[in-house]
């Protein structure tokens, strides 16, 4: 895991540039679908803030937390709000949530790695590059 982190923290602002306008609004749209309005929504690995700035735009209150300290550092920037440094591993606080968006980040971690980070009793979708919306 540290391989990757140290790839996302060296290439932050590249990664950014290829990622900040890619159009994610059919996902977008079905995660949304399943949530209430101005539900309590965790973009679980940010990456640039693009998807955690869209759902705020729409009205959803939103956590977001990313393993790359200079990822959390641009897409606070980018969204306004604070994106918590956080490791997949180390969230203690799924069911403060109504839901939880994962796009290709979780995608990172191994089968077992993924069953601890999961919510436990909730709704999922993934497909297959472990693209992941979790919903109560």
């Amino acid at each position: 895991m540290d391989k990757t982190i140290n790839y996302y923290n060296d290439n932050a602002s590249d990664f950014i540039q290829g990622t900040i306008d890619v159009d994610f609004t059919k996902a977008q749209e079905r995660f949304r679908s399943k949530l209430r309005s101005g539900a309590y929504i965790l973009d679980f690995g940010c990456g640039s803030g693009r998807d955690t700035k869209y759902f705020l735009d729409q009205g959803f209150n939103v956590d977001a937390t990313d393993g790359a300290y200079m990822l959390c550092k641009k897409a606070s920037k980018y969204t306004g709000i604070t994106v918590k440094h956080l490791l997949f591993q180390d969230l203690n606080e799924k069911d403060k949530y109504d839901g939880i968006w994962a796009c290709s980040s979780i995608l990172h971690l191994s089968q077992n790695e993924l069953k601890e980070v999961l919510l436990v009793g909730s709704d999922c979708e993934c497909d297959s590059y472990k693209r992941c919306i979790y919903w109560k």
